[in-house]
């Protein structure tokens, strides 16, 4: 009883550091939106929204302090929404490359889909989209936004996906 107490506690805060982790990346991004001046648009919207869901399920989870099995479902939904958001940013990637399919990005299935739920005014400052796919006006270290963001999706997920192996140590 004691050793399940002692992995749900390490558990509890791996996922807080991970809840942590996303409302950082979000703060991030709403500097740059707002500071910078980077509107962010359709799939940086729908990246958004994963970070979002990664986040929320940490957080659930840190909060639950459940015991091995069930911090084991909680690690492999959020490693599971990681990899959506791996791959939707390394779709953004993809358009990106190529000024003909970025341009496609306007009109998209996600920016009908993003319109029709109005996904814009759950949070408007976080959510709300006006830039096109097209730009990449920001890098750091040579990486663009989706590209870092793709980078976090990939970190976010491994670490999540070895959360109940880290904890029982």
């Amino acid at each position: 009883m004691a050793e399940a107490r002692t992995i749900a506690d390490r558990c509890s805060r791996i996922f807080t550091l991970i809840f942590l982790a996303c409302v950082a990346i979000l703060g991030f991004a709403l500097y740059l939106q707002h500071v910078d001046h980077l509107d962010p648009c359709p799939w940086c919207i729908v990246q958004r929204l994963l970070f979002i869901a990664v986040g929320l399920v940490s957080l659930v989870a840190a909060l639950h302090r459940a015991g091995p099995l069930i911090a084991t479902f909680y690690a492999m939904l959020g490693a599971a929404t990681a990899l959506a958001g791996a791959a939707a940013a390394g779709y953004h990637i993809y358009l990106q490359a190529d000024e003909a399919r970025a341009n496609a990005c306007a009109g998209s299935t996600v920016e009908r889909f993003l319109d029709r739920t109005d996904v814009g005014s759950w949070i408007p400052p976080l959510l709300q989209y006006d830039g096109p796919c097209t730009t990449v006006d920001w890098s750091f270290l040579w990486l663009s936004i989706p590209e870092w963001s793709f980078i976090c999706f990939i970190v976010l997920g491994v670490v999540l996906a070895f959360t109940p192996s880290l904890a029982g140590r």
